[in-house]
């Protein structure tokens, strides 16, 4: 019953969305987040987006296209969630807090994302989508390369000091929601710490 009446909610959200580029994205992503990457064909996009099958056809050249653009679409709204309130002035601590309670919200917000993202992850990557990472996330780049030279960050690539500072969100949300793990906010709080504590330099 709670799976029709998730998948009767999906529907008619989809059917408010007046912008068809966006309702046949969100409904791609809804198919793959039901069924997998394989399961999705232009005909069943058509079909969740509730448009003709030739409607897809004026915005996207075939699915590789439709896929990749709905890749770039998630990579784009996380980093937009992510980088929100950071600015430089801020100290590094306080950047690290930013970030750290960003990405936790945006996965609390986006229970579906770890599964689209691993689907998606999947996808071959190409030049554009490789200079649209290294666009949107620079900040963060810039961020760690800013610690690393201040001495306050261990000296250790940008990816690597990124898996040891976030990694442990998706972990930490997949365990709440598919787990029903409940944690408090003191759970968070030192989670939070121990972040930073995995990036620092300590005397």
């Amino acid at each position: 019953m709670r799976n029709i009446i998730a998948e009767n909610t999906e529907q008619m959200f989809i059917l408010v969305i007046t912008d068809k580029r966006i309702r046949i994205l969100i409904a791609a992503e809804t198919l793959i987040n039901q069924s997998g990457l394989e399961a999705v064909s232009i005909h069943r996009v058509a079909k969740q987006a509730k448009v003709a099958t030739g409607t897809i056809y004026l915005y996207f050249k075939d699915k590789d296209e439709l896929m990749a653009e709905l890749h770039d679409r998630n990579l784009r709204l996380f980093a937009e969630a992510f980088l929100s309130g950071v600015e430089n002035a801020q100290s590094l601590q306080e950047r690290h807090r930013r970030l750290w309670l960003n990405a936790l919200h945006y996965h609390q917000e986006n229970v579906n994302v770890q599964r689209l993202w691993v689907h998606l992850e999947t996808l071959p990557k190409n030049a554009h989508h490789k200079a649209l990472i290294q666009e949107l996330f620079e900040p963060v780049k810039l961020f760690f390369r800013s610690g690393v030279e201040q001495g306050c960050f261990k000296p250790l690539p940008s990816e690597m000091l990124y898996a040891l500072a976030f990694g442990q969100i998706l972990e930490i949300c997949r365990f709440s929601y598919l787990r029903e793990v409940e944690f408090t906010k003191q759970d968070m709080d030192a989670a939070l710490l121990a972040s930073w504590d995995a990036i620092t330099v300590h005397p």
